[in-house]
């Protein structure tokens, strides 16, 4: 029987786990076949009680990274039965919301009600170029577009005449299984914080961020969710952590560190994505005390390490959700599954009964 990582509500006491994947090629794995090898990981994390599996999106990456979030989720939902899927995050101001509540809607009838909507404002130039938006306009593209996607999910017919977008009379069929499914905002910076807690349920903390300007930024969105009327104890703050569990330490580096995190935290720096421990930008492609960053920022050990962490991390954040990365494309399958399984049966357990 799977383990109960936590309650249906966001304000109870226990916490609930996820997963989130990059779905890209690695040294001797299609992206096709990562993809499959990821099926079989979300398949198991449902088997030993995780709540939930995110899929991430970019645009244009070397690697073939999956830039099509809402394909690869269906896909999911049509091979689990449980487990919630959603997005890890979807590049909202790239979408047309007409078309995303469409496909959205439809992913939540499949999924029987499972979807979540996560969503970020996206950084990288290119992307933007190509899509023909602009990346000053990333705030009211956010702010627009989730209302008019709620509206189409919720309301009978609507019209809409906004800056960026322009629907009318326009009634969405069919309509999600759930009244409207959640939003979770990613956000790194104060002002993306407090726009996640004006438009979301939810803030997606990410896992690059020092977790001492998480804290900061914590106060800030509670504050701002006050501001516009919303209990903090209805809201989900979801924390993302690169997370590899081993069978030791030092086995752990090996496989999910070297193989694993380090080219993660390379692919970060190349996009000019990494920030000091007082949040300053680090130049991009700094390779100088990279490997001490990403050992002080992501949880790479044996199950004591890792349970340690945890612990850190919810009396340091207190989340509602912890969503895991434990899978990159240096690491096999094989490997990736073990990992999966330690923390089902040797991690998470303790941690959400303490």
């Amino acid at each position: 029987m799977p383990v109960d990582f936590g309650s249906d509500l966001p304000h109870e006491e226990h916490v609930k786990f996820g997963l989130n994947y990059a779905i890209y090629k690695g040294p001797g794995v299609t992206a096709g076949e990562m993809f499959h090898e990821t099926v079989e990981e979300v398949v198991l994390a449902e088997s030993l009680g995780f709540d939930c599996a995110l899929v991430s999106e970019h645009h244009f990456v070397d690697n073939d990274m999956f830039p099509s979030p809402v394909v690869a989720l269906a896909y999911l939902a049509a091979k689990t039965s449980r487990i919630r899927v959603g997005g890890g995050v979807f590049l909202l101001p790239l979408y047309d919301p007409l078309r995303l509540a469409e496909d959205t809607a439809v992913l939540d009838v499949i999924s029987r009600g499972r979807f979540i909507l996560g969503i970020g404002q996206g950084y990288r130039p290119e992307e933007f170029q190509a899509f023909g938006r602009r990346l000053a306009d990333r705030p009211s593209l956010m702010r627009e577009g989730v209302r008019l996607v709620r509206r189409l999910w919720t309301e009978p017919s609507v019209t809409h005449e906004g800056k960026h977008f322009r629907v009318k009379d326009v009634c969405l069929t069919p309509k999600p299984v759930q009244p409207s499914p959640p939003v979770w905002v990613a956000a790194k910076k104060r002002k993306a914080v407090e726009l996640a807690a004006e438009i979301g349920d939810g803030w997606y903390a990410d896992p690059i961020t020092p977790i001492s300007i998480i804290k900061e930024n914590k106060a800030h969105w509670t504050a701002a969710l006050r501001a516009h009327g919303k209990d903090p104890a209805r809201q989900t703050f979801a924390y993302y952590r690169e997370f590899f569990v081993g069978a030791d330490d030092d086995s752990a580096w090996k496989i999910g560190g070297e193989n694993g995190v380090m080219g993660e935290y390379e692919m970060y720096s190349s996009f000019g994505h990494l920030v000091d421990d007082d949040g300053r930008p680090l130049p991009a492609n700094q390779r100088e005390g990279l490997v001490e960053l990403a050992k002080r920022r992501t949880t790479v050990g044996g199950p004591e390490r890792c349970r340690a962490d945890l612990e850190m991390i919810r009396e340091t954040l207190a989340p509602t959700h912890v969503v895991l990365k434990t899978r990159w494309g240096g690491v096999p399958h094989a490997e990736a599954m073990r990992s999966i399984r330690r923390a089902g049966e040797q991690v998470i357990p303790q941690f959400a009964d303490a």
